[in-house]
């Protein structure tokens, strides 16, 4: 991914980072900071995650320096959309299909280390940052 491009890091990537993965950082580091975009779901999805306040204020620091990106009805009326298409059929969750309307509404890529959650749905681009 060009520094230049920006790009919606989702949960899986932004979990690495936090738990100081080597491979997440260097690839997080090399995106301009202004084109780090990251869903409002996914700073929820990793306050799940945390055990105590000091967590959580270190998520917290860490996440001001992304461009968080909130959904509108459009999003949701399409993520219900993709739900129906594909849950059934592929196991595709509801929380992912909010994520990939998200990156369908700003129209760039989804960076994710679980890309077969999101392969299905068409209109999005999804890679593995490493």
């Amino acid at each position: 991914m060009p520094p230049d491009k920006r790009v919606l890091i989702d949960t899986s990537v932004m979990i690495d980072f936090l738990r100081g993965v080597d491979k997440s950082k260097d690839w997080i580091d090399s995106i301009n900071p202004e084109n780090r975009l990251i869903s409002f779901l996914t700073i929820a999805e990793i306050a799940a995650g945390c055990r105590n306040k000091n967590e959580l204020k270190k998520v917290e620091r860490e996440l001001k320096g992304y461009a968080l990106v909130y959904l509108d009805s459009k999003c949701c009326k399409q993520s219900i959309e993709w739900y129906k298409d594909f849950h059934l059929s592929h196991g595709v969750g509801f929380l992912d299909c909010l994520i990939a309307a998200t990156a369908y509404k700003k129209n760039v890529p989804i960076a994710t280390l679980d890309d077969k959650h999101f392969k299905q749905i068409t209109g999005i681009s999804v890679f593995r940052p490493y």
